[in-house]
């Protein structure tokens, strides 16, 4: 089971920035898949974990960015990350993403992070 994020910062501070790049008002590129997949696959976190991560601790903070007709594109600062996260974050039963036509609409690139997380784990 995961530690709550305010016991686990020094690990989850980078997956929290790297994941971010899914809710920044740009579209993705390679090199965004490889960093975002380099970080997650260097954390202790199993897939399973870090698409906990992605779904309930990120994607409650920064999915309204996706909404607004001006959203960041450029990245928040480390210090934006922490307090927004922390201020959004509620414990919850956690279903897969898949499962919601939403997220899935939003975070379909989320497969190819997945994969190369795998692959690079597989390499080690």
């Amino acid at each position: 089971m995961l530690a709550h994020p305010q016991d686990d910062l020094p690990h989850r501070m980078p997956v929290w920035q790297a994941m971010t790049t899914f809710f920044l008002d740009t579209a993705l590129q390679d090199e965004d898949f490889e960093h975002i997949a380099s970080v997650c696959a260097a954390s202790p976190y199993s897939l399973t974990e870090l698409e906990r991560i992605m779904f309930t601790e990120v994607w409650p903070a920064f999915f309204p960015n996706l909404l607004s007709p001006a959203g960041e594109w450029t990245g928040w600062s480390e210090t934006f990350v922490k307090e927004h996260i922390l201020k959004h974050y509620r414990r919850r039963i956690y279903f897969s993403w898949r499962r919601y036509s939403l997220k899935r609409y939003f975070c379909r690139d989320y497969v190819i992070v997945e994969r190369r997380i795998a692959m690079r784990r597989q390499e080690t």
